[in-house]
């Protein structure tokens, strides 16, 4: 039993120790990529805004209302 607790603790051991490895090496290359692209990213495009504005949603006509108003009364009767 002492020999099976011993190769248990020795397994957890090195699984433990091969992710703190591999985190360790994933912060320092994010790091790296991060130190890259300031260094040589550019920079973004300054998009001047439209000179005009979008027009204002329009206004459905009273016909349409009005069959939306139909429509959502027929379908309230049907679920009751």
């Amino acid at each position: 039993m002492n020999t099976l607790m011993a190769q248990g603790l020795e397994l957890m051991l090195v699984g433990m120790g091969v992710v703190f490895t591999f985190l360790i090496i994933l912060v320092a290359v994010t790091s790296l990529m991060s130190a890259l692209v300031k260094r040589f990213g550019q920079a973004p495009a300054n998009v001047p805004a439209p000179a005009t504005s979008a027009p204002a949603a329009a206004q459905p006509s009273p016909a349409v209302i009005k069959a939306i108003e139909l429509a959502v009364r027929q379908h309230r009767q049907s679920q009751s």
